[in-house]
């Protein structure tokens, strides 16, 4: 019999992003009336992947607001949930709106969203992405 203790991700991020070619961070911060963890103002940069120029304006809710994974969720769909008009605006205007998980993924682990948290995820609208790092931690 094959038993195999079931881990969670470690260090798990979770973000609202705003991206965008012509994405000025500055004029997202008033429009939605949220500030940002983090913004990056469009074209190249040596700090992000090749070929990323993109704006980007996010939100982040990571091991420095809470270690767990579900209350970080919960943080970030409820400002998505309350901003929700604003952000589909946004997505009209032709800005790409995520809601992103990322976290550190070792052999055998999990990352499980509840029932509820895909339900407010769908009725949301916008894209989820989810990224893992492979790198053992």
């Amino acid at each position: 019999m094959d038993v195999r203790e079931e881990r969670c991700w470690v260090l798990t991020d979770v973000s609202l992003v705003i991206r965008g070619g012509d994405l000025r961070p500055e004029e997202i911060t008033p429009f939605l009336g949220v500030e940002p963890t983090g913004v990056r103002n469009p074209g190249r940069s040596a700090w992000d992947r090749p070929g990323e120029v993109d704006g980007q304006w996010r939100v982040s809710c990571d091991e420095r607001t809470s270690r767990d994974f579900h209350e970080q969720l919960d943080s970030i769909l409820s400002t998505v949930e309350r901003k929700r008009t604003e952000l589909r605006q946004l997505a009209e205007r032709g800005y790409e709106v995520t809601v992103s998980l990322f976290g550190f993924s070792g052999n055998h682990s999990v990352l499980a969203l509840r029932p509820e948290e895909i339900r407010r995820i769908a009725l949301l609208g916008f894209p989820l992405r989810v990224a893992a790092s492979l790198n053992e931690r």
